[in-house]
């Protein structure tokens, strides 16, 4: 009977910690968003107002709709090319040589940074006073010089998908050298016997292999574009004007330059719905039966 409950026994301090700063306060922030709550009004709680702060948001808020179809440029290229470019340089450095080990590490230093740090960086750099990627231009394309990328909407939404990239590759390129190790190897000779030259290798017989993984990797980099904060904030503010306000940085303004805690709630809410649906799409029809 002991060994029966000794399992619910050592989950119980893992589950009292998500408990404490998981539930509790998607919870609290579920019932801020169906509340009225100004904090530059008043320090409490304001009226309940059910799902009006929902209906305002997806009826009568042009700053949330352009919002939503930021996010969605910003998240769909970024995904693909984090994806595409992780695994070919998955497929380039899968080897255990001295030169690709060497490779690896010095491709794991983007991600290891700071995503703050990252966006400080990078607006320094495509500074056009300053920066070292205005000089490089300068020199490659004379005409390219003093390139307002940061104040052109979409120069700016360009840089910000670009360095999301330069980022997230190094994370997704090391689970794809990981997943194309695990591959069988006597499959790939037996291809090679064949006559199968590398191209054919790769998209008949190591792609298809690779989709539980790929469609992992496609998930995770989905919502962590979804939710991408950190670089909006500190290299673009949003800007110029509102090109590169997504969702999240809309929330982040919203709760804690204007106190309307109940609206930004609400828009939380519904971002963490829409990952919540693609989890659902992705671990049922494409894990459970397509794939």
């Amino acid at each position: 009977m002991k060994e029966r409950y000794l399992k619910y026994g050592l989950l119980a301090p893992a589950l009292a910690i998500c408990a404490v700063t998981l539930f509790y306060p998607l919870m609290q922030s579920l019932i801020y968003s169906v509340h009225d709550w100004r904090m530059s009004r008043s320090p409490v709680v304001g009226a309940f107002v059910g799902l009006s702060n929902y209906a305002d948001l997806l009826l009568h808020d042009p700053d949330f709709l352009n919002s939503a179809w930021v996010t969605l440029v910003f998240t769909v290229p970024s995904v693909a090319l984090t994806i595409a470019v992780a695994l070919a340089l998955a497929v380039l450095l899968a080897r255990s040589g001295r030169l690709e080990v060497n490779a690896r590490m010095l491709l794991v230093i983007p991600f290891a940074m700071s995503p703050a740090l990252i966006g400080i960086s990078w607006r320094f750099m495509l500074s056009p006073e300053f920066g070292v990627v205005d000089t490089m231009l300068k020199h490659i394309v004379p005409g390219l010089g003093k390139a307002p990328i940061l104040s052109d909407p979409t120069l700016a939404m360009v840089a910000l998908i670009l360095v999301d990239v330069w980022h997230w590759t190094p994370y997704f390129m090391l689970t794809f050298i990981g997943a194309l190790a695990s591959l069988p190897q006597e499959t790939l000779d037996a291809a090679q016997v064949d006559g199968a030259g590398s191209m054919r290798i790769f998209f008949e017989i190591v792609l298809p292999q690779l989709r539980p993984v790929l469609a992992i990797a496609v998930l995770l980099k989905t919502i962590f574009s979804l939710k991408m904060l950190d670089q909006v904030v500190t290299m673009t503010a949003g800007g110029p004007g509102a090109a590169t306000e997504t969702v999240p940085y809309l929330v982040y303004t919203t709760a804690f330059r204007y106190y309307d805690i109940g609206y930004a709630s609400a828009m939380a809410w519904l971002l963490a719905v829409v990952m919540m649906v693609l989890a659902l799409v992705y671990s049922r029809f494409l894990l459970g039966r397509k794939i």
